[in-house]
């Protein structure tokens, strides 16, 4: 018998992973799909749209339908006491972000997949960004020099959620994805402001600014990076851009494109008009094939993940690139940049 997985919350995000899960049955990377939701009629709903089964007990998933592994995609203070539950019956997880409302509670979850031996992934999935791991190899390689700053915009227009604020619905991203680009750096310095919605405390519009230790990416005085997050953007809507300035060269990527990127060249920071002049360096595109969306990719690697894991390989051999302490690490940065706020 194959993978039987489920999908527990069924709101904006969770009907896309169940979306999604539907397309990697058809790849038969999995055999079964359960919807679970506390609200039993949106759970009947999308499992007859998506024709797969439903279910209303998150806790008794494992007992009623025999699951391999898990999805949680519930509002976020859910989240560790869910994933906690189902670890300790010996289910694989994989949690949207956040993990957790906070690091310590972070912790708590990765400290049961420990003791139980489960598979724990968090939803970072811009790691699994086609365009991403382009771009951290270029970095790696030195292909754009020295990096020098990272601008990253994540804008949209909603209504505020009741349980978090952009810094942590939305920067938790940006500066995950920052971090990786670094090879995994920490930042030394996280500053940050923000304004308030229309709820008591949360903010829906967010400015970032995080420098990494000197000498990251080659560079003496250290990188920084400039984080724009907002639901406010009347003006511009819907932005998900990211843009790498080194010495030689600079990287545009739309992360809403799988395809590829765009590399715009200034060696040694060359000035003029061949160059651009007072305009954009000239650019060429970095196309990249076989690429998928983000969340596709995700759920391909914790799917593969679990299987592989079942069949007696060890968690360590694994090589994830959004594990657990992923989760509790963007909980950390999170924390760091409401205090800022608040400094």
């Amino acid at each position: 018998m194959g993978l039987t997985v489920a999908v527990v919350g069924t709101g904006y995000w969770g009907r896309n992973h169940v979306r999604t899960w539907v397309t990697l049955k058809q790849e038969q990377i999995i055999d079964r799909l359960i919807v679970c939701d506390v609200d039993e009629s949106r759970a009947k709903e999308l499992a007859a749209e998506f024709d797969c089964e439903w279910h209303t007990d998150a806790l008794t998933l494992r007992d009623t339908f025999a699951i391999d592994a898990a999805t949680i995609a519930t509002p976020t203070p859910l989240h560790a006491p869910l994933a906690i539950s189902l670890m300790e019956q010996g289910v694989d997880v994989l949690v949207e972000k956040p993990l957790a409302m906070n690091e310590v509670e972070a912790q708590s979850i990765v400290a049961c997949a420990e003791e139980h031996g489960r598979l724990l992934c968090v939803g970072h999935l811009f790691r699994y960004h086609v365009a991403i791991r382009k771009a951290a190899d270029m970095i790696a390689a030195g292909e754009i020099g020295p990096v020098l700053h990272i601008e990253s915009e994540r804008l949209s227009v909603r209504e505020p959620r009741p349980d978090i604020g952009v810094i942590a619905a939305l920067a938790i991203h940006d500066m995950d994805i920052c971090r990786d680009l670094m090879g995994d750096i920490d930042p030394a310095e996280i500053d940050a402001f923000s304004l308030p919605s229309e709820i008591m405390g949360i903010e829906d519009h967010a400015v970032i600014h995080m420098r990494f230790p000197t000498g990251t990416c080659d560079n003496p005085l250290g990188p920084s990076a400039q984080i724009t997050v907002s639901w406010r953007s009347r003006v511009r809507g819907k932005v998900r851009e990211l843009r790498i300035i080194g010495r030689d060269a600079s990287l545009h990527i739309d992360y809403l494109d799988h395809t590829g990127l765009w590399k715009h060249n200034h060696p040694e920071n060359i000035r003029g008009p061949e160059w651009g002049g007072f305009g954009a360096a000239p650019r060429e595109r970095v196309e990249i094939e076989g690429g998928e969306p983000s969340l596709t990719a995700e759920l391909r690697a914790f799917a593969e993940a679990s299987k592989s894991l079942s069949a007696g390989n060890s968690l360590e051999s694994l090589n994830l690139l959004a594990p657990g302490l992923i989760g509790v690490i963007g909980m950390r940065l999170v924390e760091a940049a409401l205090r800022a706020t608040k400094e």
